[in-house]
């Protein structure tokens, strides 16, 4: 087991991270009525306009050890059984001082309050009006991916194999759930059921009241993506190379789609009956979702790892590859409708729509605005200035 751990440590750090590049992460965006909130590399939150990349407030937390970036440090020490360091830090040797990122996630909005959570181990609710801290929740675990939040329950995945669901007015315990490896899946409520995945190769759902185990399926490789339920389906991509749909419900097998030849890491998108996953071995698969068939010709070549969820925007797929490309691209046919060059860096994060626009952290710590019709850029900014 010891070996297998390492093993999988050591392939994505290579697969993600080339050379040293110290504490960075991929903090996504979110968009509620008329603010756009996004993490940045730094650690700290911002409450943007979406019209015009304008600020309205910006936060920083704080620790009993001080910065975050210090206790980022304290917890990004390496172990044998801690696969997430490895993973989001750079190389040497297998000594010394070995340190993540500040965020793997969108910030979660629900109610008026902002939720996010800190590879430190640390989650945070915030006045969506004011930025202001409203409560924190130390759970002494990294947290490697984003927050969800339903039913007054905030979800969280944790590097010690647990699920946590806190209380979102006050940020108190409700339950926790042991899976038996890290988790890096943001967990999808629907129906009050909590579907994640989980480096063990399991599929889980959960009952969201009290977090008992409702099932669990087994996959062929580590799950790392954002499930996507629809219509009482749930689709997910696995580090075996294939994608998945499961019952909702009793979690028994749909289909499998194994045409691909890279790993799924990211959450795919649906529109009108068609799933649209992006792939490690550069390409965009169009299936249909009720069989798991190639819905266009061929798939689309993004010439780049596809690492970020693809959107949907004015009635056009938007993919990012790893290499900061951006494609508009026909959702019948996969045909390139327009590309944009613009991002000189990698794009990780998860894309985010808001009607025609869609909005792009990128790893140089800018955040653009597209449009989603034309490819247009809308607005370019650098965060933390």
């Amino acid at each position: 087991m010891l070996r297998k751990t390492l093993l999988i440590g050591i392939l994505l750090a290579a697969s993600l991270l080339a050379g040293c590049i110290g504490p960075r992460g991929w903090p996504g965006a979110q968009i509620v009525e008329d603010t756009l909130f996004v993490g940045t590399m730094k650690g700290t939150v911002l409450a943007l306009n979406p019209v015009r990349g304008t600020t309205k407030w910006e936060w920083e937390p704080k620790t009993e050890k001080g910065n975050i970036s210090e206790a980022i440090s304290q917890l990004g020490n390496i172990t044998a059984g801690n696969i997430t360091s490895s993973f989001l830090s750079c190389g040497g040797g297998g000594t010394g001082q070995f340190r993540g990122g500040y965020l793997y996630g969108a910030p979660a909005v629900a109610n008026g309050t902002v939720y996010i959570g800190y590879y430190a181990g640390k989650v945070y609710a915030l006045d969506a009006a004011k930025g202001t801290e409203v409560w924190d929740h130390e759970i002494d675990s990294s947290i490697a991916s984003g927050l969800t939040v339903a039913e007054d329950a905030v979800l969280a995945g944790s590097s010690d194999g647990k699920i946590f669901a806190l209380n979102a007015g006050n940020g108190s315990l409700n339950w926790e759930y042991a899976a038996k490896n890290e988790v890096w899946s943001t967990p999808t409520v629907v129906d009050g059921v909590v579907y994640f995945g989980c480096l063990d190769h399991n599929l889980y759902a959960l009952n969201i009241a009290d977090g008992t185990q409702k099932w669990a399926f087994e996959v062929g490789g580590a799950i790392v993506s954002t499930p996507l339920v629809v219509e009482g389906v749930v689709y997910f991509g696995s580090f075996d190379r294939k994608f998945y749909a499961l019952d909702a419900d009793t979690g028994l097998l749909k289909w499998i789609f194994a045409g691909a030849e890279g790993w799924f890491w990211s959450e795919a998108a649906y529109d009108g009956g068609t799933i649209y996953a992006g792939s490690l071995d550069h390409n965009v698969y169009a299936l249909d979702a009720l069989n798991g068939s190639p819905a266009w010709p061929e798939p689309f070549n993004a010439n780049a790892a596809v690492k970020s969820s693809p959107v949907i925007a004015a009635g056009v797929l938007v993919v990012a590859s790893e290499d900061g490309k951006i494609y508009g691209l026909d959702l019948k046919t996969g045909e390139k409708k327009w590309e944009s060059g613009r991002i000189k860096s990698k794009v990780l994060s998860p894309l985010c729509a808001a009607g025609s626009t869609v909005y792009i952290n990128s790893q140089d710590n800018r955040l653009y605005a597209f449009d989603g019709a034309s490819g247009r850029e809308v607005w370019g900014i650098t965060l933390d200035k």
